[in-house]
């Protein structure tokens, strides 16, 4: 007998159908090819389960030369889903793939704010403006360490931007990011704005 379901539990929301297929990852590009070989080969799978363990026997024993066709394929694919989430989002096709740009100190700063608030059931607008107050206490010494880490966070950016345009992203130059002011209130919209995209990616 299955578990009695929770009332009242988190309902599921509706897909959108204009939403973009979500990319294929190599793996199912070789399980794919691995259902047109049987099929040509005239071997009926029966057992699905049985099938998929084989197969994925085989694929960890690839080694990258041999996955290297599925990867490329996966790459083409996931090019393709970020393009079209990019029109989807109402966003620059041109974008797609674009490496997100670096926290600020600040964000840095907020990151390490929110772990410590964890699990004192403290509303997210609440640690917002605590953090906000927080931040603009602190003097330049105790920035440091968040300004270092912003830092580290930009030339990792950088190598990543680089990356993506000889991979013929962006069709014009990026623009640099703004400043973002330290009194954290510009700061909350634009982290709203980043977690809502998350959470949509995530679906």
């Amino acid at each position: 007998m299955g578990r009695p379901k929770a009332e009242g539990g988190r309902k599921r929301k509706a897909k959108d159908p204009n939403r973009p297929k979500r990319s294929t990852s190599a793996y199912f590009f070789f399980l794919s090819k691995m259902r047109e070989d049987s099929k040509k080969a005239g071997k009926a799978i029966t057992k699905i389960a049985e099938f998929t363990k084989e197969c994925s026997a085989k694929w960890a024993k690839m080694n990258d030369k041999d996955k290297e066709p599925f990867s490329k394929k996966a790459a083409v694919d996931k090019k393709r889903y970020d393009a079209e989430m990019a029109i989807y989002k109402g966003k620059d096709p041109n974008d797609a793939g674009k490496p997100k740009r670096p926290q600020s100190a600040y964000f840095c700063f907020l990151a390490d704010f929110r772990g410590k608030m964890k699990g004192k059931n403290i509303d997210h607008k609440e640690i917002i403006k605590m953090a906000g107050e927080a931040w603009r206490n602190l003097d330049d010494h105790e920035k440091k360490p968040f300004e270092k880490l912003a830092q580290k966070e930009q030339e990792k950016y950088e190598v990543a931007l680089g990356e993506w345009r000889k991979g013929g992203g962006g069709a014009s130059p990026a623009k640099k990011p703004k400043q973002q002011e330290e009194n954290g209130d510009d700061d909350e919209e634009e982290e709203d704005e980043e977690e809502d995209d998350d959470d949509e990616d995530d679906e």
